[in-house]
């Protein structure tokens, strides 16, 4: 009994399921953000078409009418654009994955499949008498969505566990202080969206933009810097 139970010991060590590579993990997110960019255009339906608007006398009005539309697939586009781009550049910090980390990512990757819906909302609702309540359900849209983003980050912190353990430890205290303060921002934005609407829509659309803007070059232990060709590999 006592052989077993040393086994027993042995056989659970502290795991959090297969360690593999990042190749189809990026590979799977990217074709999630993709089919989620792509099916934006869809839900446009053309003028004349069999689920598109009828009756018109005048192409482009009827078009011009679209304009909410469009809106809403600028928007989407900028805030998955947005977090595409981030999940392009974190690829030079996360260096592997896992079984929870796998979790953490659908969920992140749920909320941008979702994402879309919130913000047609708001935009079909503009100047309306339910642009609060439209205003509040895409500020906290985004906040879920800025907050599976910052799971992700919390899980891989402790210890490097998914992260590159060549990666300095001050560039890692500067990102989560980026991400963090825009996390908090967007949770913030929900309370100010429900006193002033426009003004929470604007400061969470704003906190978007900004990692829209390079972020800081990856910075590594000294000597542990990776080549040139590690750094363009694919």
């Amino acid at each position: 009994m006592m052989l077993r139970k040393e086994g027993n010991q042995h056989a659970a060590p502290h795991t959090h399921g297969a360690e593999r590579g990042l190749s189809r993990f990026e590979g799977f997110s990217d074709a999630v953000f993709a089919i989620a960019l792509t099916l934006l255009i869809v839900e446009i339906k053309v003028p004349g078409s069999p689920d598109g608007p009828q009756g018109y006398s005048d192409l482009i009005s009827a078009i011009a009418e679209q304009r909410r539309e469009f809106l809403a697939l600028a928007l989407c586009y900028v805030v998955i654009g947005a977090y595409w781009i981030q999940h392009h550049y974190s690829g030079r910090i996360y260096a592997k994955s896992d079984h929870w980390f796998s979790v953490i990512n659908l969920l992140f990757l749920l909320a941008i499949v979702v994402i879309p819906y919130p913000v047609r909302v708001w935009c079909f609702h503009y100047g309306t008498d339910f642009e609060p309540v439209a205003s509040v359900i895409l500020v906290a849209g985004l906040a879920v969505t800025a907050c599976t983003w910052m799971a992700k980050w919390f899980y891989g912190m402790p210890g490097r566990r998914v992260m590159d353990q060549r990666l300095a430890p001050d560039f890692l205290r500067q990102m989560t202080r980026r991400y963090g303060i825009a996390t908090l921002v967007q949770i913030v934005a929900v309370p100010i969206a429900v006193v002033a609407p426009r003004v929470g829509v604007a400061v969470a659309l704003l906190c978007i933009a900004f990692f829209l803007l390079p972020q800081p070059k990856p910075r590594y232990v000294p000597g542990e810097e990776p080549d040139e060709d590690e750094k363009l590999k694919e």
